[in-house]
């Protein structure tokens, strides 16, 4: 057996000095220990608590117990090491090959606060951090079924990143469980340092602007969506949960939908959907139709149309819109009056004064825009924003029929968008009309009966 000695010089010689490495000795009543752990991510409460069950339990002669944390005995050193690095306590003892990794975790974490993205005027008002247990015990508060299950793996070469995945037994789908599974298994040597790179890493990169994935830093989303069958990946340092499998229409639903009566929640979901088809038509629609001097619901003049000149127009409006999108999220809280200065100086009478674009031309971006801003996955609303842009391109160079052509790479487009199980326009096409009634007009969370039982019995 190796001596307790040359065990310390191994892990010793496998970590890099560092000041917030430190390393305890501890003998008591003839047995001797040594404590090592990071002082950044562990807590020092813990750890004297994990030093006080030492002294007492081999004070007095008794079966040596660590408390209060959970004790996971290793025998791989690169195994233990990395726990150590990750906030354990990593336990040498005399007489023992193994290495006892005790739970002392605690990461610099900010309170929850209501996602900024996903606002919600009912229902909770918590959401997701960068610390991935906190993230997990914000959904098992909300679901305290015995079949929960929550698997934690460490991904990345030097990262070993915490990745936890979660579904309740028996109501998630097998197929994406095994699937999932699967690639986690086969996950290509590379660093992880978000949910981003996770996806990526997994599915693959793509030029295809929308996501394959649904991502949420909503809590009781995440929980609904597991009471429906659905998968949960967290990772640790994103505030960011991803929800597989998805869909286009998916993505489009919000948690008011199950804090409002159905009547409210129907009107709001329709008005909703409809609002997104015009951030993707309306505006490439109305640029076809003036193009080829069509005569439209607003006052303009159609006759001898500049088509560089009109292009020219809509496309600064809508890329002055996207700049202060940006800009405002960059920018910071103590200058962010400065912003709607600015904004009045571009978007206002004095830009329309000068000719930068007409009247008409701001109506129908602003108007595209807040479709934009009624979709509730932000990443589905800017690959809108890409696709309106192209469609509106087209129009440009060869009017309606351009139009009908960029429609129709759209939507081949998102048929051969790649997901798990589902097609990405489900249940549009294949359709589906139990699911869309679900869709139009929502639907009640129902858990298998017999599941139920036999996770309470079980």
């Amino acid at each position: 057996m190796m001596k307790l000695t040359q065990r310390l010089e191994e892990v010793r010689t496998a970590l890099s000095p560092s000041f917030d490495i430190v390393y305890r000795h501890v003998t008591i009543q003839n047995t001797q220990a040594w404590l090592i752990f990071l002082s950044s991510l562990s807590d020092s409460e813990l750890i004297a608590s994990l030093v006080e069950g030492f002294v007492i339990t081999a004070g007095n002669d008794l079966h040596i117990t660590f408390y209060p944390g959970a004790v996971d005995k290793v025998t791989d050193l690169k195994k233990a090491i990395t726990n150590m690095l990750s906030g354990q306590c990593l336990v040498l003892m005399d007489n023992s090959e193994v290495y006892y990794c005790i739970e002392t975790r605690h990461y610099p974490a900010r309170s929850t606060a209501e996602p900024n993205v996903e606002k919600s005027v009912r229902g909770a008002h918590d959401g997701f951090v960068e610390n991935v247990i906190l993230n997990v015990g914000l959904i098992r508060r909300r679901i305290r079924d015995p079949r929960l299950v929550v698997t934690m793996n460490k991904e990345g070469v030097k990262t070993r990143t915490d990745v936890a995945y979660l579904y309740i037994d028996g109501l998630v789908d097998v197929d994406v469980l095994h699937d999932f599974e699967s690639r986690m298994h086969t996950l290509p040597e590379a660093e992880i340092l978000s949910e981003r790179n996770l996806v990526e890493l997994l599915y693959g990169k793509t030029w295809n602007p929308y996501p394959h994935v649904r991502y949420c830093e909503r809590p009781d989303i995440c929980a609904i969506h597991l009471l429906q069958g659905y998968l949960i990946a967290l990772v640790d340092n994103s505030p960011t949960g991803v929800i597989l499998p998805t869909t286009f229409f998916e993505q489009t639903k919000q948690i008011e939908e199950y804090t409002q009566t159905t009547l409210v929640a129907t009107f709001t979901r329709v008005l909703r959907l409809i609002g997104i088809v015009f951030s993707l038509y309306l505006l490439p629609l109305w640029i076809a139709l003036v193009i080829d001097q069509n005569p439209t619901l607003l006052n303009i003049p159609i006759q001898h149309v500049n088509v560089y000149q009109f292009g020219f127009q809509v496309i600064l409006a809508d890329i002055i819109v996207e700049w202060i999108r940006q800009s405002l999220i960059h920018t910071p809280t103590i200058l962010s009056s400065i912003m709607s200065f600015v904004a009045v100086f571009l978007l206002g009478d004095m830009a329309i004064e000068l000719g930068a674009y007409t009247k008409e031309v701001l109506i129908m971006v602003a108007l595209v825009n807040i479709g934009n801003l009624l979709t509730p996955s932000y990443e589905l609303s800017l690959a809108n924003k890409v696709f309106r842009i192209f469609i509106g391109f087209l129009a440009l160079m060869f009017g309606i029929s351009g139009f009908c052509v960029g429609v129709l790479l759209h939507i081949v487009i998102l048929l051969s968008t790649k997901t798990i199980k589902f097609p990405y326009l489900y249940p549009l096409i294949p359709f589906s009309y139990k699911e869309c009634g679900r869709i139009l007009f929502g639907a009640p969370i129902k858990v298998n009966r017999d599941t139920s039982s036999k996770s309470t019995k079980g």
